[in-house]
């Protein structure tokens, strides 16, 4: 830092400046760089104490050494006095931290410390609270195992479970001793040990729809069952096949049911005794058969009907044997209007032997009619 005055330039470092207040006088000023005219000052300074009763003001007038006394101020280190308040905020914030430490803050500390351990307590409570929940659960799942484990061995091997007595229901045509035989269920053995085998077992009687059993504890078993109704029969040689709505081959007998005899079915007589159930081209001449007997169930004549022949669709032909007549009914189609015409010719011309015709189309002007003729 420099400063001219009269003419010359004084030097000032700006790292030793110190400030001197005199009166309203405030002069900063500092140490001068030049050596030589820091030599120079200490002579005049010298020279000054040897000549004391020399007039003051004439001296200072004269002498252009930097002086305290009379200086004005020249100038001001910025840098310094920054520095000095740094320094002074630096220990205003020393102040206020011990302040915060110490004083009035502590307690707001003390208090987040406080809640820090609380939160921390709990969240170690909850932890161990888990745990002890999970083994609580795993300790119950593996107890409740063991107790179906031993309720399991208990019941499998107490004889209080051994089965004493067979109940059979829903039997006709087959005999419950032939039922509880194809079960392969036997007094003595344990209930729980019945399975789907026994069921299967019993389904392979032909007469035998579906089966299912229950077990009444501590020792009884309720097989029940439900059997297929012979529905049709067809005339093989000297013997009558039965079979069901459903084309199930039932029984070969010589007995001769009050049942339609089907004609038509194309089968060897041979092959038909090896199989369960019809093939599905004979399983569609079953079903219009059973639209025809739904048709006669309407105007009560399905049980006097003797036979139903099929061997041509266009016209399926119906005998009552009983009352001598025959009922020619065209294809399956309009099956309850035909019916209706056959329920009135029946009743006009009861005692009359012949056939009865309602193959035409009745809705595009056929006229059903009977013709009397012996049959």
């Amino acid at each position: 830092m420099n400063i001219s005055k009269d003419g010359k330039t004084i030097y000032f470092s700006e790292d030793e400046l110190q400030k001197v207040t005199d009166g309203d006088k405030k002069v900063y000023v500092t140490k001068r760089i030049n050596e030589k005219e820091k030599k120079e000052k200490i002579e005049k300074n010298q020279k000054r104490k040897s000549n004391k009763k020399t007039n003051s003001n004439e001296t200072r007038q004269n002498d252009d050494s930097f002086s305290f006394d009379n200086e004005i101020v020249i100038g001001i280190n910025q840098t310094a006095k920054k520095e000095k308040n740094n320094r002074n905020k630096n220990k205003i914030n020393n102040k206020k931290e011990k302040n915060y430490t110490k004083g009035k803050y502590s307690k707001d500390i003390k208090k987040n410390e406080k809640n820090k351990r609380n939160i921390k307590i709990i969240n170690n409570n909850q932890k161990r609270q888990s745990k002890r929940i999970v083994k609580k659960i795993i300790v119950s799942f593996f107890g409740i195992i063991a107790i179906i484990i031993a309720i399991v061995v208990f019941a499998l091997v107490a004889p209080i479970f051994n089965i004493t007595q067979i109940d059979v229901t829903g039997t006709n045509h087959v005999s419950k001793e032939n039922v509880i035989n194809l079960s392969g269920i036997k007094t003595g053995e344990n209930i729980f040990k019945i399975n789907k085998k026994n069921i299967n077992s019993i389904k392979e009687n032909s007469y035998i729809d579906s089966a299912e059993f229950k077990r009444k504890l501590p020792s009884t078993v309720q097989i029940n069952i439900t059997e297929r109704i012979i529905k049709y029969q067809i005339n093989v040689i000297n013997s009558y096949i039965y079979i069901d709505k459903n084309g199930y081959i039932l029984e070969n007998s010589t007995v001769k049911k009050e049942v339609p005899i089907i004609v038509g079915l194309k089968i060897d007589a041979n092959k038909l005794l090896d199989l369960k159930r019809l093939d599905t081209d004979n399983l569609k001449e079953i079903n219009n058969i059973n639209k025809i007997a739904d048709a006669a169930k309407s105007i009560e004549i399905e049980n006097i009907i003797s036979t139903i022949n099929i061997e041509n669709k266009e016209e399926y032909i119906i005998y009552i044997e009983s009352q001598n007549k025959k009922i020619y009914i065209g294809d399956a189609e309009n099956l309850t209007n035909k019916m209706l015409y056959v329920k009135k010719i029946l009743e006009n011309e009861k005692d009359k032997t012949g056939s009865i015709f309602v193959n035409g189309d009745i809705s595009g002007g056929f006229r059903p009619f009977f013709r009397e003729e012996n049959i």
